[in-house]
C-alpha cells in the first residue's frame, strides 16, 4: 500500500514540475521575444538563450513541485523527458507544425539537467524536513 501511495506522490511530482516548467517556459520565451523585437539580438544568441531558458524552468519547476524527498534522480531525468516533449508539441503546435525540427540538444541535456535538479531538490527537501 505504502508502494502504491508512493508511486502515485512520484507520478503527481512529475506531471507538477512539467506543467510548472512549461508555464515558467512559456512565460520567460515571451519576454525574450519581446527582447529581441525591440534590440538588436544576433540569430547566434537565440539557440543558447532558448536553452538556457527550458533548463532554468525545468530547475525551477522540479523545485516547486516535487514532494517527495526520494528518487529525485529519476523523477527529474522522468520529468526533463516529458517536458522536452510536452514543449516540442506545444512549440510545434503554435508554429502550426510548420518547419517542425526536432533538438537533439533538448534530448540530452533536459534529461540530464532534470536528474541533477532532482538530486539537487529531493537532498534540499530531505534536509528541510
Amino acid at each position: 500500500m505504502e508502494k502504491a501511495k508512493n508511486v502515485k506522490t512520484d507520478v503527481t511530482d512529475v506531471l507538477k514540475a512539467v506543467l510548472f516548467a512549461t508555464l515558467i517556459s512559456l512565460a520567460l520565451v515571451l519576454i525574450f521575444a519581446i527582447v529581441i523585437r525591440f534590440a538588436n539580438v544576433e540569430n547566434k544568441v537565440i539557440m543558447p538563450v532558448n536553452v538556457a531558458i527550458k533548463i532554468l524552468s525545468l530547475f525551477a519547476g522540479i523545485m516547486l513541485a516535487f514532494k517527495n524527498p526520494q528518487n529525485g534522480l529519476v523523477k527529474g531525468a522522468i520529468s526533463g523527458l516529458v517536458y522536452m516533449l510536452f514543449t516540442f508539441l506545444i512549440f510545434s503546435a503554435l508554429n502550426g507544425f510548420k518547419d517542425v525540427t526536432f533538438s537533439w540538444i533538448d534530448l540530452i541535456t533536459l534529461p540530464v539537467a532534470g536528474a541533477i535538479s532532482g538530486i539537487i531538490t529531493v537532498n534540499i527537501k530531505a534536509r528541510k524536513a
